[in-house]
């Protein structure tokens, strides 16, 4: 006779479902639950953007001076802080939640942050103790990432990332004057990018 244990590890889930296992509204301006209020984010080519990368390299990395080639600034942030399972757990204990209901408010009070619910995970004994709690599903993140790539080399209509707002950004953000918009008629266009390959080319003459 032996007695078998089991312990839940870690959640394995993509990027919407990481709000229903966390807690953390992963919508809006502060939709990182690693990051939480200390996130950069900012409203680009119509949507939400999360910038600031580079606050997670070496304090002497080069590109941390770099102004032009990432978004006209330099960095010399520190990395987020990084809140312990104890430490949330004791934020989430302060907060009163509404139950559950088919219809949920989008208006939550400020001392709530972006905080919806209190996971049922937190129920576990040990699962403020965990140093890794969720984990991103690797297959939804490459499907989004070569999705994209691909639509913005080939300049596929719905697909592209590289749209008239995304060049009138970079316009506001004074960085890549190569892809600003070309006034030269009397109508702004959008000229076809360095990066992206003419609709006259084949894979195969590429």
């Amino acid at each position: 006779m032996f007695t078998l244990r089991a312990a839940v590890m870690w959640t394995v889930n993509d990027f919407p479902a990481y709000a229903i296992v966390s807690g953390w509204s992963t919508k809006g301006y502060m939709a990182c639950p690693v990051c939480k209020e200390d996130v950069t984010s900012g409203w680009h080519a119509g949507k939400v953007c999360y910038l600031g990368h580079r606050r997670w390299l070496p304090w002497d990395h080069e590109w941390r001076e770099k102004d032009k080639e990432f978004d006209g600034n330099t960095e010399r942030r520190l990395r987020p802080r990084e809140w312990s399972g104890d430490e949330i757990l004791e934020q989430l204990n302060r907060l009163d939640f509404a139950p559950f209901e088919k219809t949920v408010s989008r208006t939550r009070p400020s001392t709530h942050m972006s905080w919806t619910h209190k996971p049922m995970l937190f129920e576990l004994p040990y699962w403020s103790k965990l140093k890794l709690r969720h984990n991103l599903d690797v297959m939804h993140v490459e499907k989004n990432v070569f999705d994209t790539l691909v639509g913005t080399i080939l300049d596929i209509e719905g697909k592209t990332k590289d749209t008239i707002k995304a060049r009138l950004d970079l316009e506001r953000m004074g960085i890549r004057r190569g892809l600003w918009m070309n006034r030269d008629s009397d109508k702004a266009r959008r000229d076809l990018a360095f990066f992206s390959i003419k609709t006259s080319l084949s894979f195969s003459s590429f």
